[in-house]
């Protein structure tokens, strides 16, 4: 058997920048599962000029790919269907795994929704053993009809490691802004939290499976990276995980440089462990403030003071922790909402920030209920980069003040740093 393992990609505003180019982690993961198998398999991404190897007809085809790729999956099925009639189509992946229903095409022939790998191999053996996959966790298409498999919860952790020869190959491309050959990491499933606009919550049925952080320091330590990523909803919850997170670093020879999420109320109540964190490894934080009042920060299900944004800010600064700070603006922003942002950005000298649009996402309860007052259902529009309600400024205007407040990023040092290691 042939596998091909295709990342579908559609270019953003900001793509021509690249300032954050990583691995398809999740296609790592299903490389290595396949590689247990001694199955035949090729990785496919455009972003690293890997394209489909020439004479070699797949047997199986899997996407994936973001929201924003939703039509283009289901275009390359179609053309992938049309050039190789025999060969399988699956789909799958974090969009899919919410919104199953818009995979069920003539041109698929297994959805799967399930994160978990085990289920993944069961559905690849299934079809070397040409039988039905009659699983939790997959819909396949047989004789003209959909065959709907029940919902599926990861309930422990799998221990499989992600394949790693990707990033071996192309570790000098790999960065987060000016920080290079950064390696991701993932430890946990799903988010503990509740925040309103976010879709992680939704994932594996709303179930929480924490990370062995014993585990994760193993596998950085058998990684050789400048940076390790970890790509989970935060990096950890409460006081126990962060005090795990320190002892297990504290067994990785050589210091360690980790990149992780973190909320604000964490930092604020926990900050007599930064020290340690920083000596654990804590290089940067990603922190998701994203208001700057607390009548937004309500509105998102945020548990914090705006007020006390300034001191985390500060704190970090003072244990030389680099900050990314996340902020969202919502459509009905005035000028003032605006220039509060950027008043807020400038006056606590933040250097590395994103800003995105509130954008409800597909297969959410909040797109379900906002779905009349929508603009646009195009999935590329849902990037965070573009509205899709009405505003109520004008556009232009919107937009004009939007991408404004970016300007400022061209004061970072860290901003100038990338751009003079990239030219």
């Amino acid at each position: 058997m042939i596998i091909f393992l295709k990342k579908v990609r559609v270019s953003t505003i900001f793509s021509k920048f690249d300032p954050v180019i990583v691995e398809p982690l999740e296609l790592c993961y299903l490389k290595s599962v396949l590689k247990t198998m001694n199955i035949e398999n090729y990785l496919i991404d455009s972003l690293f000029g890997l394209e489909e190897p020439e004479n070699i007809a797949p047997d199986l085809i899997i996407l994936t790919g973001y929201n924003v790729a939703e039509n283009k999956v289901l275009k390359e099925a179609k053309m992938y269907k049309e050039k190789f009639p025999d060969c399988k189509i699956i789909v799958g992946g974090v969009h899919i795994q919410l919104n199953r229903e818009s995979f069920q095409k003539d041109d698929i022939d297994y959805v799967i929704h399930s994160q978990s790998l085990h289920r993944f191999k069961k559905v690849i053996q299934s079809i070397i053993d040409n039988s039905l996959p009659i699983f939790k966790g997959v819909d396949y298409y047989n004789n003209g009809h959909w065959h709907l498999g029940e919902i599926d919860s990861v309930l422990k952790r799998e221990n499989i490691l992600a394949d790693r020869s990707l990033f071996y190959n192309f570790k000098n491309k790999l960065r987060y802004l000016e920080k290079s050959e950064v390696a991701l990491i993932k430890g946990s499933i799903g988010c503990p939290y509740n925040c309103s606009y976010c879709f992680c919550k939704d994932l594996n049925q709303g179930k929480y499976i924490r990370t062995n952080y014993e585990k994760m320091a193993e596998e950085i330590n058998g990684l050789d990276a400048n940076y390790y990523w970890v790509v989970d909803d935060v990096l950890f919850a409460n006081r126990i995980d962060a005090l795990e997170f320190i002892h297990s670093m504290k067994t990785i020879v050589g210091k360690k440089s980790i990149i992780g999420y973190l909320r604000g109320d964490f930092i604020l109540k926990e900050q007599d462990l930064l020290a340690e964190l920083k000596i654990a490894g804590l290089k940067e934080v990603i922190v998701g403030f994203e208001a700057t009042n607390n009548e937004e920060l309500e509105s998102y299900d945020k548990t914090i003071n705006a007020l006390d944004y300034p001191k985390i800010i500060s704190l970090l600064k003072d244990y030389e922790i680099d900050l990314t700070a996340l902020f969202i603006v919502q459509a009905d922003y005035k000028i003032k909402d605006f220039y509060n942002l950027y008043r807020f950005i400038k006056n606590n000298k933040i250097e590395v920030f994103t800003i995105s649009i509130l954008t409800p996402i597909k297969g959410t309860k909040n797109y379900n209920e906002e779905k009349m007052d929508l603009t646009t259902l195009n999935p590329e529009k849902y990037d965070f980069l573009h509205l899709v309600k009405k505003s109520k400024l004008p556009k232009v205007l919107f937009y004009t003040l939007f991408y404004g407040i970016h300007l400022r990023l061209l004061k970072s040092k860290r901003v100038w740093k990338y751009i003079s290691g990239k030219s």
